[in-house]
């Protein structure tokens, strides 16, 4: 019998590979197994699975659940319900999503003849909800189910629509089943979501309707629960994860070719306006150092403490990361004031991740001037060198000639050159234009301070 853990990884590959966009989102949630549920849910920072449900699947079914589970994340449905109710929540959540998902399917078979992934058959499907939020969604499901007698359900496009919309359904759909872990069990399952909405377990034995013992066929899919927040600021960090993975995500599906519609649907909604070139570069960059704990020294504000009682708790101390290369475009569509603000982030960012050296490399069509330096000196650019065409080989030239590996570039420009060739260490783009799309790497849209 194939191993769960090489089911998931292999899903996870094949879906970075021909779904990059919906890939990193696979790639970066936390899989988890849990037999106490009988298919998968997520809450936004895991995707937990039934190991027999993952294993009566096929390559493409699992696909599509690991893509539908993503797009519950990226479409924020873990943190967007409210008080409404989880069962009818999941279904217009279902609804949303699977026109996108389905879309996506044709565009895969448009590009390269064949898709990776599957819906189940019989899933909710319907494109009289085409253009609708899910909140707008809910609103009509809601209204169907509080006037049963009002007509509408018949239009739907598939045959089990009419059954699904109240999230119960008196028997399994024959045409496969709900792309949705909704309950067959009434309010008290409901009971179980909305007391348990953050713990999987519960949502997972109530909130599924059958348990190791389901005679549904396979195509029962992935849940959506609520996010555990205990404050304004954790919703507010949650949603900022979730905008720049989307964020990441779609530079990715991009860089290769392969965006789907949904991406620039999704960061229309909601990723512009809110996601912070800053946090996004803050993030990548810490997530190229090394923290490690050690109890060579104590906390120091635990001293007094360590000393009464003889205890020992370990520090954290965060290694080095190597020499980091910073490049400014000088050809003149970067104003100093705009590089002020850069070279101000990146050295409060230095200060955290402390780097060995910082080599800050001005460029137009050649190397104009370059100021290294050391870990703890502040950055001191005393005036632009340049204003002349734009070119950006010059500074990967400049770094192979001087030797440096460095752990990653980070390039500040309009964008409005041919891409170098590809190095390999990592690079960060952050493009002041909408002209973004032939850059490699990591590509961060800038606005600065008074745009």
């Amino acid at each position: 019998m194939q191993d769960v853990q090489d089911i998931v990884e292999r899903c996870k590959m094949s879906t970075l590979f021909h779904q990059p966009f919906f890939g990193v989102g696979a790639s970066k949630l936390r899989w988890e197994i849990d037999e106490s549920i009988s298919t998968a849910c997520t809450d936004g920072t895991f995707i937990k699975f039934n190991p027999d449900f993952v294993r009566s699947l096929t390559k493409a079914e699992m696909i599509g659940l690991a893509v539908h589970e993503v797009m519950h994340v990226y479409s924020k449905h873990h943190l967007r319900r409210g008080d409404r109710d989880p069962m009818l929540w999941n279904v217009a959540a279902d609804y949303f999503i699977n026109l996108l998902i389905d879309d996506a399917i044709r565009e895969e078979k448009a590009r390269r003849g064949e898709t990776c992934m599957a819906l189940p058959e019989g899933a909710l499907l319907d494109t009289k909800y085409r253009g609708l939020s899910t909140e707008d969604i809910y609103n009509m499901l809601k209204q169907e189910q509080d006037n049963p007698d009002t007509p509408g359900d018949e239009e739907g496009e598939e045959g089990n629509g009419e059954n699904s919309t109240d999230g119960e359904g008196a028997a399994p759909p024959t045409s496969g089943s709900e792309l949705h872990d909704t309950p067959q069990q009434g309010s008290e399952a409901e009971d179980a979501a909305q007391q348990e909405a953050g713990q999987s377990a519960s949502e997972g034995e109530d909130g599924q309707g059958g348990g190791k013992g389901r005679q549904q066929p396979v195509g029962t899919w992935g849940d959506v629960i609520d996010a555990p927040m205990s404050s304004a600021k954790d919703m507010a960090d949650a949603e900022r994860d979730v905008e720049v993975m989307v964020e990441q995500a779609s530079n990715l599906a991009k860089s290769r070719g392969k965006t789907p519609g949904c991406a620039d649907e999704l960061l229309d909604a909601y990723k512009k306006p809110v996601v912070d070139w800053r946090d996004v570069l803050r993030h990548m960059m810490q997530s190229l150092t090394v923290v490690d704990y050690t109890y060579q020294r104590s906390m120091p504000k635990m001293h007094h403490l360590l000393e009464q009682y003889g205890a020992f708790i370990p520090d954290y101390h965060r290694e080095n990361m190597g020499e980091l290369v910073v490049a400014i475009d000088t050809s003149g569509s970067v104003s100093g004031a705009e590089v002020a603000q850069f070279m101000g982030e990146i050295q409060s960012i230095c200060d955290e991740v402390q780097p060995d050296k910082v080599h800050v490399v001005q460029c137009d069509s050649r190397v104009q001037h370059v100021d290294t330096f050391d870990a703890g000196q502040p950055f001191e650019v005393s005036r632009i060198h340049g204003r002349g065409g734009t070119a950006f080989h010059p500074v990967f030239d400049w770094v192979d000639e001087e030797g440096i590996d460095p752990v990653a570039l980070v390039y500040l420009t309009d964008g409005y050159a041919p891409a170098p060739d590809v190095p390999d260490y990592p690079v960060v783009w952050g493009v002041t234009t909408d002209y973004q799309q032939h850059l490699f790497g990591e590509v961060l849209s800038v606005q600065f301070d008074g745009q």
